[in-house]
């Protein structure tokens, strides 16, 4: 049991390190240029991530047509040490793809708009593990046992699409204001499954089951106001992101738990399947200010971003719930987050004019008090679970303009640690396992991304073709 539970607590650090990538606002970037500056473009973006960082500053650029956004790909890597109290280290490395954006910009009656669609968070993770291995814990409470297996499968995801359309105007020759609508499409949702099954020398057969699962849906609307200011030697912006405005909700929890053959009298079934339940979803306010300063041909871009907090809410309202005990178990799956400031800088180095590199950072603090997950539901004394990572993102790259397409290539790091306890007590005869211990988690990712531009005028080579 004890080597369960020690690979059971890193499968639930990869996962919950998903999860917190949603209190840490600028953990995904958008934009070809805007990747590479780490997002640090408030006051100077020039490319589609115009429509997420500062509307306005599309009255600030020529039509860029369609492009994607750089595609990014990503090798990102966890160590887990001090487990259980032991002197222990564990590892794990994974390659996948991140969330991206295409999009593009046109004209209506002197007018500049711009059409979006922004994959914003896209993680799915499910993993597992198995063993047959009779440990002393497992001869502790089975001391007649014959052979043993226990398996452990976690998962939890979150999909969250925007479609967006953006406007900008320009108000006199230095002052320009912009909007930007987005839709959303949102689904949060996660599930644990844990079964043990032991059977003693007289063939007598023991098993447990545990099963808990939910669901939350919502569809709502997302509001960017942005400003653009032309001093004589330098741009200021200023950017709004309004609370998110929720549309449709709904929400669903399940809850199974089995245990027979231990002894008659104490075999329990509790089966739940809660529908329709109430929901929320909360995106604070924030206020982004940044600047781009003209060095020579070369430019620096500076910024400062402010989320306020969110209250404790309940992301799903799950009502109390019969498992066996003296009075109805409450379920609890609330969220809270504390005022975040960010700051970041980058450089935009001219080399000519088909080629400039880029290199920059920027803080990205974790905003959560307490993240609703699947480690909260699964947890036997409803513990709060909460992994939070502080990261810092460090990007550089290039930006080469070719006869007909424009390419931008480039890398970022990104590295975080944090303390944490246990989050999860497998049940068993004679009581629970509860741990206590603080672990490290130290988490590195690598991203190499890839963008492509193809501009929208008449003397393109796209246009001939």
């Amino acid at each position: 049991m004890r080597q369960t539970i020690f690979i059971l607590i890193a499968v639930l650090c990869f996962i919950i390190s998903g999860h917190t990538q949603q209190g840490n606002y600028k953990f995904n970037k958008f934009g070809n240029r805007s990747i590479l500056l780490s997002g640090n473009v408030t006051g100077s973006v020039t490319d589609l991530g115009l429509v997420y960082y500062n509307p306005s500053r599309l009255t600030e650029v020529s039509s860029n047509g369609f492009a994607f956004n750089a595609r990014a790909y990503q090798i990102a890597s966890l160590k887990l040490s001090n487990v259980l109290g032991e002197e222990s280290k564990l590892n794990s490395i994974n390659f996948n793809g991140l969330p991206s954006m295409a999009g593009g910009t046109f004209e209506v009656f002197n007018n500049r708009f711009a059409y979006s669609f922004i994959s914003k968070s896209r993680m799915d993770n499910s993993l597992g593990y198995t063993t047959n291995e009779i440990t002393e814990d497992v001869l502790a409470n089975f001391p007649d046992v014959a052979s043993y297996r226990a398996s452990v499968l976690l998962n939890t995801a979150i999909i969250d699409d925007w479609f967006g359309l953006t406007w900008a105007k320009k108000v006199n020759e230095n002052l320009s204001l912009g909007v930007s609508f987005f839709g959303s499409i949102y689904n949060y949702r996660g599930g644990s499954n844990i079964n043990q099954t032991v059977q003693s020398i007289n063939n007598n057969v023991s098993f447990f089951q545990n099963t808990i699962g939910f669901d939350q849906e919502s569809y709502g609307l997302l509001i960017k106001t942005g400003a653009n200011y032309h001093f004589p030697k330098f741009d200021v912006g200023l950017n709004v992101n309004l609370p998110y405005i929720e549309v449709y909700e709904e929400g669903r929890f399940l809850y199974t738990t089995s245990i027979s053959g231990e002894d008659p009298t104490s075999d329990r079934f509790y089966d739940y399947d809660l529908k329709n339940l109430s929901t929320q979803r909360k995106e604070p306010l924030a206020i982004s200010i940044g600047a781009g300063i003209p060095v020579r041909r070369s430019t620096l871009h500076l910024n400062i971003d402010y989320v306020k907090g969110l209250q404790e809410f309940d992301r799903i309202e799950i009502p109390s719930i019969d498992i066996g005990q003296e009075t109805l178990n409450p379920v609890l799956f609330k969220e809270s987050r504390k005022q975040v400031i960010n700051f970041g800088a980058g450089l935009e180095i001219y080399v000519s004019k088909n080629v400039k590199l880029y290199g920059s950072f920027t803080s990205d603090y974790n905003a959560f008090i307490k993240n609703a997950n699947i480690f909260d539901l699964a947890t036997i004394d409803s513990r709060d679970v909460n992994i939070g990572e502080n990261f810092f993102h460090y990007s550089m790259g290039v930006d080469l303009k070719l006869n007909w397409v424009s390419l931008v290539l480039g890398v970022n790091y990104t590295s975080s640690s944090t303390e944490f306890i246990s989050p999860l007590g497998i049940p068993k005869s004679g009581g629970e396992y509860e741990d206590y211990t603080k672990s490290t988690l130290e988490y590195s990712r690598w991203q190499f991304v890839v963008g492509v531009e193809i501009p929208a005028n008449e003397k393109s080579k796209i246009k001939e073709l």
